[in-house]
């Protein structure tokens, strides 16, 4: 049988189910049962579109009510002081979003994505102490719908290496102090089943990585890999490759390595090191951070290239990362121009891609309705190479034809011109441009997009805003006025629409947090 895989899943919900039920549980219109329950519907759901689409690795613990490092901390007890004596999810938010005695934990970017995470905070006068419920439940919630998945953890390193210190000193120091509780942690899910497969996601590997975190890969997994006998750990990386930390894994006991082989091109310098050491080689070559359908004979022929060196055996097709950072799925996509959409691929169309990259590098013979999608995506990549929406000989003639690209006159001059002809003050004031919007402004807006009212009404609308925001500015003594910008709900959004080349969706939400 051939084996895919597939990093992690969005956990947002097809219509932004968690983010909605969540907002009505924070504004107090609904009680935590009801995010539970919401929660629950979601992972079986999602669990179920992997196991349709013939998934065979598919993760549990990638669900988060909020962020997967915040689920870090709490599991192992890494707790600001400032948020002792709460319990359960008023903790877990108020760690997340603050309350009225105690400010939230700081937030920043994951990698080079648009995600952000929730940074630890440790103290060398804390004590930790793990709580593995979350983990442990949702494998038997899985279970119990007749999934075996695989569970997923950020690993120790990176735990450490994304935290940091409200005392000033290096996160690494925690190592013995974490370290430990991750064994633990390895024992207590060698009890769910008879075989336990694992992901630890270590992406700190892809930095420039420093000799004093390499030190530490080998007596980190030495330990996690020794510390029971039926759980088969695959150290996952991705975002770029992690060459040098795959020389130290592949001589320690894990069972398998996953690389990036889109971002981190290099990875593939390590392919004759992971055949020597026999380990499973999770290959992350679909596409886990853009939407444009998979070019999948470029994908298979990429998968070939990889099997020059590792035995086909010991491939397993997966994701270059988490699906998280995609859109859903295209299935409310109703508005978009039908030929756009259909060189789109979200994370749910993606999962039908990987298998059927899957079943056409191990040979496996394919369906008639996966014969037509094949074809189908074959036909998709080439209508976005030669398509005129994105191949403009028009716009190309243009550019062709500018002469020079510097402005006339250097600054010093234009400022003086401007100056003389505005009769600006050497400081002048202004805003940066946008005025609040009101509610009688964007229900003006949201009636003329539905064709309540026609274009006459909705230019009267916005200019009697104008003319009150001009007022205002002129009352106010300001000298370089703007109109407040009533017409743009969104400025990339606004300015967009009047251009060509882009295309707009309804549905391609990914979380920031």
């Amino acid at each position: 049988m051939s084996k895919n895989y597939v990093i992690g899943f969005p956990r947002i919900g097809e219509q932004r189910e968690l983010k909605k039920i969540l907002e009505k549980f924070w504004a107090k219109e609904t009680d935590f049962s009801e995010v539970e329950k919401t929660a629950s519907e979601l992972k079986a759901r999602h669990w179920n579109y992997q196991k349709e689409a013939g998934i065979e690795f598919i993760a549990s613990n990638d669900f988060s009510l909020y962020d997967n490092m915040l689920d870090t901390a709490v599991m192992l007890g890494a707790v600001p002081a400032r948020f002792k004596g709460l319990e359960n999810e008023t903790l877990y938010f108020s760690m997340a979003r603050g309350n009225k005695e105690a400010v939230a934990m700081e937030m920043t970017k994951w990698f080079n994505t648009n995600y952000h995470y929730i940074v630890p905070e440790l103290n060398k006068e804390d004590s930790y102490v793990l709580n593995a419920s979350k983990i442990i439940n949702e494998y038997k919630e899985a279970k119990a719908q007749g999934i075996t998945t695989k569970i997923n953890l950020i690993g120790p390193i990176t735990f450490l290496g994304l935290s940091k210190r409200v005392d000033r000193g290096d996160t690494y120091e925690f190592f013995g102090k974490i370290l430990p509780l991750y064994e633990q942690l390895i024992k207590e899910i060698s009890l769910l089943d008879e075989s336990v497969t694992v992901q630890i996601d270590e992406p700190v590997f892809v930095k420039d990585i420093e000799p004093k975190v390499l030190s530490l890969i080998k007596p980190c997994y030495d330990a996690l890999c020794t510390a029971a006998d039926n759980v088969n750990i695959i150290v996952t990386t991705y975002f770029e490759h992690s060459s040098e930390a795959t020389r130290v894994l592949v001589h320690t006991p894990v069972w398998g390595i996953g690389l990036d082989f889109l971002y981190g091109e290099k990875n593939i310098g390590s392919l004759e090191a992971i055949a020597k050491s026999g380990k499973k080689l999770i290959a992350g070559v679909l596409d886990g951070r853009n939407i444009w359908k998979n070019d999948i004979a470029a994908t298979v022929a990429m998968l070939e290239k990889i099997a020059a060196d590792v035995a086909k055996e010991n491939i397993i097709v997966s994701t270059s990362s988490s699906l998280l950072h995609t859109p859903f799925t295209l299935k409310y996509e109703e508005k978009m121009d039908t030929e756009i959409k259909n060189w789109l691929s979200y994370a749910v169309e993606k999962l039908e891609e990987l298998n059927l990259i899957t079943k056409t590098f191990f040979g496996e013979p394919l369906s008639e309705t996966e014969q037509q999608a094949l074809q189908a995506n074959q036909a998709a990549n080439q209508s976005r190479r030669t398509s005129s929406l994105i191949h403009n000989t028009s716009v190309q003639q243009r550019i062709a034809s500018i002469s020079k690209f510097e402005r006339d006159g250097t600054y010093e001059e234009r400022i003086a011109i401007q100056h003389d002809v505005l009769k600006y003050k050497p400081l002048a004031t202004t805003t940066i441009g946008s005025f609040p919007q009101t509610q009688e402004v964007r229900k003006a807006r949201r009636e003329f997009k539905n064709g309540t009212i026609d274009e006459t009404q909705y230019t009267k609308e916005m200019q009697h805003y104008i003319d009150d925001c001009v007022a205002f500015q002129e009352e106010c003594g300001i000298e370089v006025l703007v109109h407040g910008e009533p017409e743009r709900n969104d400025m990339v959004e606004y300015f967009g629409e009047q251009l060509k080349g882009y295309g707009f969706s309804q549905n391609g939400w990914v979380p920031r947090s």
